[in-house]
């Protein structure tokens, strides 16, 4: 739809409201019901072959608790010791108990994902024609009968964007200082690449450091570099984007009022001539390469150039970079000065940025080969009628079994859950799995005596490894003694 079209009135003016109209339902009905949707789009000509998923609200809420598992998993790996406590607060008290999912895979009852819920469904139960929409600037604002909120549509150059307000949710957290070897100008480095991308800076009435984002990743990513016992963080939208539902995350971080002063006058065209002077410095070798860093994972581009050694950035439409040469030198710099914030990143978070940094300076990484004489793993456990690749997390000391969702038979999920087994959905590298908890497993090794064998030889083998799962060991042969 072109904005000649968007700034229509009269007949097409109208036309373009019921198109408003029913996108927005359409849009809310995917996100509360479907879970795929074919994929019409084409790539150089030619229609693109098989479905792609639409993640519904279910599946961004799992998305989201995935990250943040992960997120508690490889994050204490980097985190010092006596930053621990503090730390693990922000991951276990706070964000997790007031939005993401119970044990049993469903919302929290008064949490922000069922406020969201309930919106989508208020959309669906109007329907099309039961939504009021009206024109405001570029954007378009669609009232929905009987409720006091309303939901913003635009159309960018790619696609549709649908935002569904959310109104409260918001906890008090900390985020402790996890970078504590990394000198205070390289600190101030990375937390300026950030105020000229995503981040807005302390300015006028307020006080406080605010972002938004819809990719989990960069709340680690952004809070590391911001380090405060003072933290507000809420979930403020559910995003209805082309192919997935996604939730909006703010944090506001407060006391860098007097540190940041020297940003508060970075916004709109003041900010964006800044972050060119910054690109432009570095490609002539004389500028700051850590702000360069976390400007990248700000405003970055990967779209075309991940196989290139070359930084491309997004400044409004404008395309900004850095050629080879200038590139792999300031990625260097940048890596060598904040070696801590780019470990810290890179084993908690799935952004491709870092890898595509990582390869700008050093070219392709290699695949870590195994020590020590390290087998391959090839332990499989049954699973009513399928076969289970059983896998181990050190971090907590758990076993669990895969298996990839396009890979089960027709049916099977229905059975093993008939059958008594605790099966989840989980994201791994961008692919989905159905896995079975560990609780699950134990529990049914009392009863299996196959199964216990099973889980007895993959818990020796992984003892050799990591000496704490010789308690699961010790555990399953107790197992095979009991009545």
């Amino acid at each position: 739809m072109s904005e000649a079209l968007m700034r229509g009135n009269g007949a097409v003016g109208e036309g373009v409201e019921k198109t408003v109209r029913e996108e927005v339902w359409r849009r809310a009905a995917l996100s509360l019901y479907a879970t795929r949707t074919e994929d019409k789009r084409r790539s150089r000509g030619k229609k693109k072959k098989g479905e792609i998923h639409y993640r519904g609200l279910h599946d961004a809420v799992t998305e989201v608790d995935w990250d943040f598992t992960r997120f508690a998993a490889h994050a204490l790996t980097v985190v010092p010791d006596d930053v621990y406590p503090r730390f693990y607060r922000f991951i276990d008290i706070d964000a997790r108990k007031y939005l993401l999912l119970n044990s049993d895979e469903r919302p929290r009852e008064g949490s922000a994902v069922t406020e969201l819920k309930g919106r989508l469904q208020a959309i669906v139960d109007a329907g099309a024609d039961g939504l009021r929409a009206e024109k405001h600037g570029r954007v378009w604002h669609v009232y929905i009968p009987r409720e006091n909120w309303y939901v913003v549509v635009s159309k960018p150059t790619n696609g549709w964007s649908v935002h569904v307000p959310l109104k409260g949710y918001w906890v008090e957290s900390e985020f402790p200082e996890v970078l504590v070897r990394t000198p205070p100008d390289v600190l101030r480095s990375l937390q300026k690449g950030w105020v000229l991308t995503d981040v807005t800076p302390p300015r006028g009435r307020f006080s406080d450091v605010s972002f938004a984002t819809t990719q989990p990743w960069q709340l680690p990513s952004t809070l590391a570099s911001f380090p405060s016992d003072d933290i507000k963080l809420g979930v403020t939208a559910g995003i209805l984007g082309s192919t997935r539902l996604s939730i909006q995350w703010h944090a506001r971080v407060y006391g860098y009022e007097e540190a940041l002063s020297w940003a508060s006058r970075l916004i709109g065209e003041v900010k964006r001539a800044e972050f060119r002077r910054l690109v432009e410095e570095c490609k002539a070798l004389n500028g700051d390469p850590v702000a360069l860093f976390t400007g990248f994972l700000g405003d970055g581009g990967l779209e075309y150039f991940l196989r290139l050694r070359w930084l491309y950035f997004k400044v409004g439409h404008e395309l900004l970079y850095l050629p080879a040469e200038s590139a792999i030198v300031n990625a260097r710099l940048a890596v060598e000065r904040a070696s801590e914030y780019v470990r810290f990143v890179s084993l908690v978070t799935k952004c491709p940025k870092v890898k595509h940094f990582l390869y700008v300076g050093y070219g392709m990484l290699q695949k870590r080969g195994r020590k020590n004489g390290q087998r391959n793993n090839t332990f499989y456990a049954e699973v009513a009628g399928a076969r289970l690749h059983l896998v181990y997390i050190s971090t907590k000391n758990h076993v669990y079994a895969r298996i990839a969702v396009e890979a089960v038979p027709q049916g099977w999920v229905e059975e093993a859950r008939a059958q008594g087994w605790d099966v989840r959905v989980v994201n791994m590298g961008g692919r989905e799995y159905y896995q079975v908890t560990h609780s699950s497993l134990f529990e049914h090794a009392r009863s299996d005596t196959e199964l216990r064998a099973t889980l007895l030889a993959f818990a020796k083998h992984k003892a050799e490894q990591y000496p704490k799962a010789q308690s699961l060991v010790e555990r399953l042969e107790k197992l095979g003694t009991e009545d």
